[in-house]
This record gives C-alpha cells, structure tokens and sequence, in this order.
C-alpha cells in the first residue's frame, strides 16, 4: 500500500477549491491560520495563481491536496497536477453549475485519464441548486455522473446530507436524526436504484444478485463503487458548503474511500518527476516531486535524466499543512519538495540510475498571447535578464524569446492577465519595472523572378586604390529554404581568395530588402563573372561590389513583402462553431478543416500573424471563454499587394 493520497483539486475560479481544502486541513487537526494564496499577486486579484499545496492525516492515511487555479489563463497548474495525482476533485459552484474552467479540468481528468468525483459547493447559497448541478454535468460534460449524496434543506436553508449508499440522513446541528425526510425519500430511492443499477453492470458478482433482486449491501456497494470510480466508469458526485464546514468530514472520508491504491514500490530503483516549480520567501526555490518508486534520500546522488547530469539532494522538505518540514528522506507515492537545485525543470525525470526511462507529464498548451518587452530604465535592463529568466523557468506557458528580424524581447503567455501578473511579478520581487506593447510583425522580402546586375567599385583617391567588378544572377527559392550562394565563376575573372568577400557582400545586403527594409530570405545568388585589378582589389572592394550588385538586382527580380503564417487549432463548442468560421475568413484565414469531437468541434486552419495577435482575447470574447486555440508558426506567405503597400507606407513614416 502506498504512503498515502495525492489528490488534485480542479475546477473553474470561485468554486471554492482553496476554501475546501481550508476546512479539508482544520478539519484533520491542522491549526492555525492556512493561507493558500499566499502571495502578492494572488493577494491583489482575490485569486489563486500558482498551485497551492498541502498535507494532512485523516485516519491514519496521509493526504497530499494539490489546489489548482480555475481561471483559464492559469490551465498549466491543471496540467502539472493531474498526472501526479491518484485522484482528482472536479468542484463545481452549486450556484452556477458546470462553467469554463469546469469543462477543461474534466477534459484533462475526465474519469478515463484519472479516477475523478465531483464536489458541488456553495449548497448554503441562496441560489445554489443540487438538481440543476447535476443535469448541467449531465448535459455538457461525457461522463456517468452519479449522485450519492442529495443535500437537505429546509426553507431554502442546507441542514444536512442524505447519504445514498447507505440509505440515511446526516443532520448537520442533530446528529442523532437520522431519518431521510419524507418529500426525499422517492428521489432517494430512484437515485440509489440507479447507482445500483450502474455500479452493477461494472461487476459480474453485483450484476447476478441485481438480476435475481438480491440485496446488495452498503458495504459490497461501496466496494463496487470504489471499482467504478478506480476504472473511470463512474463519477461520483458529493455535496456540501466549504465555507460553513458543512460536508466537509464526508468528503475527507469518501477520500480515504474512493482513491484507488496504486500499489507503489518503494523497493526499486528510486525515480522522481519535477512536477512544479516555485519560489518560497524563506526557502527560497523549491522542486516539487513526486516520487514514482523507491526512496528518495537526502544526501544522495541521483541523475537528471534529460540532461544527463548528475544532481545531489541536499535539501528535502516534506509538508505539515501548508507549511514545509525538513526530512531526510521520501517514499514512493509521496510528494516532496526539493532545494537548492537550480537547474532542474518542470518535467524532468530524476533517477538513481541514468538509463531510467523519462515520465512524461502531459502536453502543455502553447501559449499564444505576446507582448514586446522594453526596461523602463538603464537599471531595469541590468536587472531584468535573470528576473525574466528565474519567472520563466517556473511556468511552461511562458516564453520568452528574441525576435531574430524585429530584434524585440518577446513574452509568450496564455493572455493578457497572465502576462499583467508576470509583471506584477518582476515589480514587486525584483524592482523591475517593464513596458509593454504589441509586438512588430517580423515580415521579410523575397523576390519572384529571376534578374542579374553587374557593378563596379573603383575608388581612387590617392594612394592604392579600391577595385571590385562582380556579375551576379539572383533567383527565387522554395519557401522557408533561406538563402543559397553558388560560385559559378570561370577561370580566373575573380581570383578564389575574393569569393568570400563576395559572399558576405551579399548577406550584408539581404539584411536590409529594398522594399521595406526587412531581412530578404529564400533566395539563390550565383557570382557567374566579374573582373579584379591586380594591385587595387581587395576583400573590401568585392564586398562593396556585391552588396551593391545584389541591390540592384533585387529591383529587378519584382520584390516582394512576406508575412509569417500561424496553425491554428480551435476547440469549439457547437453552437459558437458558427460564429468563429465567420471570424477567421474575416481575419483571411483559410479553413482546412472541421472534426466533430463529442460535444466539441476542432477547426483547424492558417491565419497571418498579423490578424490573429489579439486572437486570445477576441476567440474568449466570442465564445464566452468556452472555445481554446493552439497557435504555432507555420511558414510565411507572399502579403497581397493591398496590405504589402500599407506596410511599406508604414515603414517608410518610422525611418
């Protein structure tokens, strides 16, 4: 048996995941105040940001709570817990139902990928309504969500919970009452049927004595559920009000009940996955792992699987509420943290032996949001490099990169709140102060066809001279090929120790195209003929004459502007479908296809760079937050004359 139980809280902003776990930890004995959100940012906006993690022991079994964020911005923390967890808690706002967020954790855990039960909170809410909960899961989410709690109330007021399986009533302020209340006790008996009926058909044993109505007991019930669950057949849904401590004890024993055992092995070769990074005040950077098998010990040298190096664990933490402990070792199952190792990943493997074969954690979403980045200040520019790089390292969603043509520092995140937040971050961690904008489009020149230029440098002004004749032939290349350059010369019109000269000539020229002065790319430039002098040539002389040569050329090969094209895949509700098709022919995207995928529709199609900047922002807007995008560069296209002529009018006013 393991160590114990990792459990994964998910489900969209303001279901109360933070809270729950709150009174999840007070309610195994953990005293004091617990603060999850414990940072500034999270602090200022109200909500949480980064994953929270947390420890308690209800009943002789440890449990390990990761808290997820629910705003969608936030998704890579949903992606770095689930694959670590034995079970996940989907928790739904009873006032609201299934919303954005809500549909997303259940795409990443969805009972199949990891045993999952749902908690519908906020049952004291005036609002709050179990029945329209469930059908809202029922209706959008693929799954068999099976109910085995009902929540009481009595004038709009949450007394108590019935407990299905076992046929009673839990009074909340009488604990003696027992009694399911008289207008349930249909609805109780059809819901207790039905999950009869469904844990039933998951085992052959259930299945005989329902088909010979023999009575199933609460406890081979239970049993049978725990199966469902463990297979992903079903999901069981629970009720209460985190806030008011209401259903809070049930849950924390339904997950002793429900987490499947994992069978870990603490007696092979150790390995470990970094699952998250983070920086404690105090701590200071800290490796959150979990471990896969064996022990992993302080003291110890083990080996950073990527990058084949080998670590030493100096610094083991173990956690005790939200608070970390120092401990010399960890066991397979159980999550610890890691210090003073800066190198180390999110997704990296760590393992006593160096062959160990990589854990894979799930593909992070890609982020498609960008803003250039400018210091404010010479002191900003100092600071900023490792201030950006230390925030970077700890989120997969974002990116940070310098654009080889515009030369402007990009940030790549999920969108303008993420983004908004990493500021905040350098500001009050690093003193650094940033500006941002939208970046510049990185377009290039090309030419169309093929033309040839002859030209001449001689300069004579006392002294040796400067002389260099070169004949050059440009011609158009495959896209995305680059550049090429042919030496076609014919016995001795340029001497050998010149080509290079000439070479370079012609890259210095193609930094800066003729059209609008962006880098040309995708050209073949061949030097066919030439002449020298043979006192005055010089490397120089025939790198003037090139770059002059392939100018002229250039003129009169048609040139042309190129934009860069993104792939983008959209995962769309039905019934917004409609609306985004419309929205990207408006952005001159070409549609190269639609899947139907359950309840959801994948377009997939290219769109410029240019008309999809503000594509987070506006797909959110269009589909009320429910649509999701994966954008990557793809390969750039020749502009339409139209827009290659407001472009260079552009240029042209920033010289």
């Amino acid at each position: 048996m393991g160590q114990g139980k990792n459990i994964c809280f998910i489900g969209h902003s303001g279901a109360g995941k933070s809270t729950l776990i709150t009174s999840l930890l007070h309610k195994s004995g953990i005293e004091g105040e617990i603060v999850l959100d414990s940072s500034e940012e999270e602090k200022m906006h109200g909500y949480s940001i980064d994953m929270g993690i947390a420890a308690c022991t209800w009943n002789g079994k440890r449990i390990t709570m990761l808290d997820t964020p629910g705003g969608d911005e936030f998704i890579e923390e949903m992606y770095k817990a689930i694959p670590v967890a034995d079970l996940c808690v989907l928790t739904v706002n009873g006032e609201k139902g299934v919303e954005v967020s809500t549909e997303r954790g259940w795409d990443l855990s969805g009972g199949k990928q990891l045993p999952t039960i749902v908690f519908v909170n906020h049952m004291d809410k005036e609002n709050a309504n179990f029945d329209v909960s469930l059908s809202s899961l029922r209706d959008e989410l693929e799954g068999k969500f099976i109910p085995i709690q009902l929540p009481i109330r009595q004038e709009e007021e949450f007394v108590g919970i019935v407990d299905v399986i076992a046929n009673r009533a839990l009074y909340f302020d009488d604990k003696s009452k027992k009694t399911v209340p008289a207008d349930l006790q249909k609805k109780v008996s059809e819901v207790r049927n039905s999950l009869i009926e469904e844990v039933s058909s998951i085992d052959d044993d259930l299945m005989l004595k329902f088909l010979e109505d023999e009575e199933i007991s609460i406890s081979e019930l239970s049993a049978g559920l725990r199966k469902g669950v463990a297979d992903g057949a079903v999901t069981p849904i629970l009720c209460g009000a985190a806030s008011e401590d209401k259903g809070v004890k049930l849950l924390m024993d339904a997950l002793i009940e429900l987490a499947p055992e994992t069978n870990e092995n603490k007696e092979g070769p150790c390995s470990a996955i970094v699952f998250n990074v983070n920086t404690d005040p105090y701590l200071g950077r800290l490796n959150y792992v979990r471990i896969l098998q064996g022990i992993l010990k302080e003291g110890e040298t083990y080996y950073d699987i990527s990058r084949k190096e080998k670590i030493e664990i100096r610094d083991l933490h173990t956690f005790d509420g939200i608070k970390q402990s120092p401990t010399t070792q960890g066991e397979s199952g159980e999550i610890v943290a890691i210090g003073k190792l800066e190198q180390l990943r999110v997704g990296t493997t760590i393992a006593s032996e160096k062959d160990t074969e990589p854990f894979h954690l799930a593909d992070f979403p890609r982020p498609g949001y960008s803003r250039a980045l400018v210091p404010k200040s010479q002191a900003d520019v100092g600071k900023m490099s490792s201030a950006v790089r230390e925030l970077t390292t700890s989120k997969v969603t974002l990116r940070l990169e310098r654009d080889a043509v515009t030369k402007e520092m990009i940030l790549w995140g999920m969108g303008s709140i993420q983004l908004s937040v990493f500021m905040s971050r350098l500001k009050n961690r690093f003193n650094v102060l940033l500006d941002t904008s939208r970046p510049r489009i990185p377009y290039k020149e090309t030419i169309t066809k093929k033309a040839t230029a002859k030209y001449r440098h001689k300069k004579q002004s006392g002294g040796r001279g400067q002389f260099g004749e070169v004949e050059l032939r440009i011609e158009p290349m495959q896209r995305g090929k680059g550049f090429e350059f042919v030496d076609e010369i014919k016995g001795a019109a340029i001497p050998g120790q010149y080509i290079p000269g000439v070479e370079k000539g012609v890259v210095e020229a193609m930094e800066e195209g003729n059209v609008a002065k962006y880098p040309v790319t995708d050209v073949l430039v061949a030097v066919y003929d030439g002449s020298f002098h043979p006192v005055d040539s010089s490397d120089l002389a025939f790198r003037l004459a090139a770059r002059n040569a392939f100018r002229v050329a250039m003129d009169q090969a048609k040139p042309c502007l190129i934009e860069p094209i993104m792939s983008l895949e959209v995962r769309i509700p039905d019934e917004y479908t409609g609306d985004v098709i419309s929205d990207l022919n408006g952005r001159r995207g070409k549609i190269l296809g639609m899947e139907p995928v359950g309840r959801v529709t994948i377009v997939r199609a290219e769109v410029p760079l240019i008309e999809s900047q503000s594509y987070a922002l506006d797909l959110k807007s269009i589909s009320q937050g429910r649509a999701t995008f994966q954008m990557q560069f793809l390969k750039y296209h020749q502009v339409p004359p139209n827009l290659q002529e407001k472009i260079i009018s552009q240029s042209k006013e920033t010289e």
